[in-house]
């Protein structure tokens, strides 16, 4: 069997071998230096990175007014980019200089009576909370073989907080 030691690394005093083991572990003065430095490091980091420790709220301030957009109402950017990520579900935000796109995509379905509604889309005291759902169009008409992406874009006023989806 081999033989383990215990250095007693932070517990000095604590190792349950001879005293010439222990003297080869930290003082636990130099312990709490280095936790005081690996602290202090951690909270230096996050001040220059901008790190928040903040809880987002849900309660609801207001609706926001919103316009659904077809294609031919968006940014030619923002076009390509919903064409780009079709084929698989998906939820993004585009910001102009005057409006915010929430847009959220469901894949590729494999019928073509489907429709994206907005449920939610609210402001809080730091954010936006987004939910839409996926819902079938009162004809229902399942073709073989035919494949839709089906995706809402909504355009509203530009806010300067995140954007949650549910």
């Amino acid at each position: 069997m081999t033989d383990v030691k215990d250095y007693g690394l932070c517990f000095e005093g604590v190792s349950k071998y001879a005293p010439e083991d222990r003297k080869r572990g930290v003082s636990h003065k130099k312990c709490k230096g280095i936790v005081l430095i690996i602290t202090m490091a951690v909270f230096y980091f996050c001040a220059l990175t901008g790190c928040e420790f903040s809880e987002t709220s849900e309660e609801k301030i207001k609706d926001l007014d919103y316009t659904v957009c077809d294609e031919s109402r968006l940014p030619g950017e923002l076009k390509k980019l919903i064409n780009e990520k079709k084929k698989e579900p998906f939820k993004f935000t585009y910001r102009t200089n005057d409006y915010l796109y929430i847009v959220v995509g469901y894949g590729a379905q494999d019928r073509i009576d489907l429709n994206v509604v907005m449920t939610e889309l609210y402001l809080t005291e730091n954010a936006i909370f987004v939910d839409t759902d996926l819902t079938t169009k009162e004809t229902t008409t399942l073709d073989d073989g035919l494949v839709s992406y089906p995706w809402i874009a909504v355009k509203c006023e530009l806010y300067d907080v995140p954007v949650n989806f549910k």
